[in-house]
């Protein structure tokens, strides 16, 4: 954006935490955790009151009663209204679209387990409520009916094989379904949901008229307007509350406040916006209907809030309407409650996403459908509003092209250094482009792409189904495993890969990477063909009728629900993960056993079986930890990498997935997946000991081995695959030489020079090792302290020990 506001990017340098913004900060810390049961009773009433009618009207009308009743709440430092629950740190469970995936409901005593660390309190009632409830829908959810497929198709197979962390399992946990999270607000702020209402009403008397025979979509378009109109009697409902505080409040200013509530609340999001303040309200209640209808996987997200809100933010400065103060203060209550939404989550979930609040993205720059630098102010002003809130969430992500300006570049350094945990995350918007055009995706649409999540790109356009239907990501560590003991996975001992031989009796590396690429394709074909089974087989049980309404044009066009696919904007994706661990551990027996003959492949497998730990273990574990490791410019190296890479996206992109897209989409993501994954894996022959978190991210060194510092970091990367639509590295730097102005820009020349060169992401640790051990010891006195731990930041002291170690361990770098 060439002719930037200078003037205002100074004023928005200037800016500090309003007193508003400050007591809501304390008040989230002094809230304990708290389960919230009303959604799931109200949930459970619907259920039983709609048996027998069509899956679609079901699932609007129990939108519609949640909606309608669940308790709400205006707290004194609202300004903006609509949040989950009536507490700032409440969750609601999902046990109907999950089944019964909470164990600790079935304890007699005792809190419920949330995340990894966070518990919440509960009353016999409420768990009582909750039970009630888990044993209605424990047989009749899309995860029990898609389990039930799939043991019909393979038996236990895919129950033993998620078992040994060979896959995500996606359908034992509260992700699932996980569909598009993305929401058409650049629509909702320009012409309100009366306007999507009145399209759906269009839509069937075209239907009618026409003699039209698909009748879902009538049922769809019947079923949107009971959710958008739900959605506009929660406003209604606000407003309401409003008035009736405001007629009580003894402070004139308060009173004011809440009278300008009720108001904007009986305009938006009925309505279109015509303030930022309306705006940001819209989205608001939007987002909290969106997260009602699945409190888990479908948290609020912002996509491009730069560039749909600018024309309000302008206008409101350029009219006088709103200050700058006013409005910063505004967009830091959005992002702090969206940031702070915890939820209660699967005890596998717990392993593979090691955070406490729910991952929703802001992706700010990139180009418009033009081609041309969408940076602006509001641009610079989210990123100074995210360094003064100091959350481990969102999630935010830059946009970085060719022509991105150096002024939002060095503020996105200088926020990270501020937030200290990868926030913002650095992304190449050529890269991402570029693969969705590759794909048949026309240019100006793919320009318009967003993070969703950690990293994983998204269209607006599209319904994504990235990760879910039982995919989510395969661990080719398992896999190698498997390739080294004849198809046996060693940590459960059962048989679950192909018998592709005995190493000891391979006479070549050439015969190990073969049977390796047998066990490969075994696994993925098998596991996106149970993919393709759940997706079938899952929309028959689970629908989801307001975000269909306000996600994806698409699906009001045809009437059908983001759970139907179809070919037309439905993309489907896999995560292939642990591609570096699996590419050093066969350099390592290449080099060991093959090349120069140290060792022989009985003694390096029985020193793999013992964990290192017989006679010879640590002196072979000395061996392969020594062995030439991915990160260190090691061209031979890299190349293996690289060719791994390219190997295991073909075989995900070549199946046959007929008559959609298939599975085009190969996303690299971080999470803290590399914990989860780990703990099925056992010794490796890059000297990495058995249950050990995996390498972090999925272009980052193995910890600790990256030892030519970070030019060689990036230079290694640069030579490996760009197969994948998100590929996260992660580096790790001390605070301490980041002290004056020239190495901060001699950090953001790196990014830059990085990206410019192929580079698909990159993201910062801005932590020091001393810090980090004392706040394992000392968590206490380290609360605020912000990580990035694979895709998704947190608070260190809420991580596993392991994750925390494993943070520890990372190589930190010196520029």
């Amino acid at each position: 954006m060439a002719d930037v506001d200078r003037t205002l990017l100074r004023k928005i340098d200037e800016l500090e935490l309003s007193d508003r913004i400050q007591a809501w900060q304390t008040a989230v810390k002094n809230a304990p955790n708290k389960i919230f049961v009303d959604r799931q009773r109200l949930a459970l009433e619907s259920a039983k009151a709609t048996c027998g009618e069509d899956i679609q009207i079901r699932r609007a009308k129990q939108f519609e009663h949640i909606v309608l009743n669940v308790p709400i709440s205006i707290l004194d430092f609202d300004v903006l209204v609509g949040r989950l629950t009536p507490s700032v740190l409440g969750a609601y469970t999902t046990i109907d679209a999950c089944g019964d995936y909470i164990p600790d409901i079935w304890n007699d005593s005792g809190g419920v387990g949330m995340t990894i660390t966070a518990q919440s309190a509960i009353t016999d009632e409420e768990r009582e409520v909750l039970r009630q409830s888990a044993e209605y829908f424990r047989d009749i959810c899309a995860p029990a009916k898609c389990a039930a497929v799939w043991r019909d198709a393979v038996g236990d197979w895919a129950s033993d094989y998620e078992e040994a962390k060979g896959k995500d399992p996606t359908l034992d946990t509260g992700l699932f379904p996980n569909e598009t999270s993305a929401v058409m607000f650049d629509k909702i702020l320009a012409k309100g949901l009366r306007g999507t209402i009145d399209e759906a009403r269009k839509n069937i008397e075209t239907f009618i008229e026409k003699r039209q025979t698909r009748v879902d979509s009538i049922i769809f378009w019947k079923s949107a307007i009971i959710a958008l109109e739900a959605c506009i009697s929660l406003a209604h409902r606000y407003s309401d509350l409003a008035e009736a505080m405001a007629r009580v409040e003894t402070s004139s200013s308060r009173r004011a406040e809440l009278y300008e509530i009720a108001r904007i609340c009986r305009k938006v999001p009925e309505y279109p916006a015509e303030t930022l303040h309306e705006a940001l309200q819209s989205m608001a209640i939007v987002g909290v209907c969106k997260n009602l209808e699945h409190p888990i996987c479908n948290y609020p997200q912002w996509g491009r809030p730069d560039q749909y809100l600018y024309p309000y933010f302008r206008k409101d400065l350029e009219r006088g309407t709103l200050t700058l103060e006013r409005a910063a203060e505004l967009i830091e209550e959005l992002i702090g409650r969206w940031g702070t939404q915890i939820y209660v989550t699967s005890v596998s979930d717990k392993e593979s996403h090691q955070v406490n609040f729910g991952i929703n993205n802001i992706e700010i720059g990139g180009v418009d459908k033009n081609g041309e630098d969408a940076s602006n102010e509001l641009s610079y002003l989210f990123l100074h509003a995210v360094a003064l809130l100091k959350q481990s969430s969102p999630t935010v992500g830059l946009r970085w092209h060719r022509n991105c300006p150096m002024w939002l570049i060095e503020k996105a350094i200088e926020t990270n250094l501020q937030t200290r945990g990868g926030i913002p995350l650095f992304e190449n918007d050529e890269s991402v482009i570029k693969h969705y055009v590759e794909d048949g995706i026309p240019v100006e649409e793919a320009r318009d792409w967003y993070g969703l999540g950690c990293v994983y790109p998204t269209l607006p356009t599209m319904v994504e189904h990235y990760g879910m239907e039982g995919v989510a990501a395969v661990n080719l560590a398992v896999m190698l495993d498997m390739t080294l003991h004849n198809g046996v996975v060693p940590m459960t001992g059962k048989k679950l890969g192909l018998e592709t031989g005995d190493p000891r009796e391979f006479g070549a590396f050439e015969e190990l990477y073969d049977a390796f690429k047998k066990q490969h394709s075994f696994v993925i074909n098998r596991t996106l063909w149970l993919g393709r089974l759940a997706r079938e087989e899952a929309q028959k049980w689970i629908r989801f009728p307001f975000l269909s309404s306000v996600a994806v044009q698409a699906c009001m066009d045809t009437g059908k629900d983001v759970m139907v696919p179809d070919p037309d904007f439905h993309i489907f994706g896999l995560s292939d993960r642990a591609i570096v661990d699996v590419g050093d551990s066969l350099m390592a027996i290449k080099k060991l056993v093959f090349d120069e003959k140290k060792l022989t492949m009985d003694e390096l497998l029985n020193a793999l079986d013992s964990n290192f730990e017989g006679p010879d273990g640590e002196r072979i574990r000395q061996m392969c930890l020594k062995a030439p490791k991915f990160g260190n410019d090691n061209d031979e190296v890299d190349a293996f990498i690289n060719e791994l890479g390219a190997y295991s996206a073909s075989v995900i992109r070549a199946y046959d997935d007929s008559p959609y897209r298939g599975y085009r989409v190969v996303a690299r993501e971080g999470l803290s997946w590399h914990y989860f994954g780990g703990l099925g894996v056992g010794a490796l022959p890059n000297g990495r000991k058995k249950k050990e978190p995996l390498n972090d991210g999925s272009v980052s060194p193995m910890r600790g081995a990256d030892i030519n510092g970070p030019t060689a970091v990036a230079n290694s990367v640069l030579k490996t695959s760009k197969e994948s639509y998100a590929s996260v590295l992660n580096q790790k730097f001390s605070s301490s030489i980041f002290k004056t102005p020239e190495s901060r820009k001699k950090l953001a020349v790196f990014t830059d020079t990085f990206l410019r060169s192929g580079g698909t992401h990159i993201q910062y640790n801005i932590a020091d090792a001393a810090e980090l051990a004392d706040a394992k010891i000392h968590p206490e006195n380290h609360k605020n302290l912000i990580v990035r731990v694979g895709g998704f930041s947190a608070y260190f002291v809420q991580l596993s020990p392991e994750i925390q170690d494993d943070i520890i361990m990372r190589t930190e770098q010196l520029l």
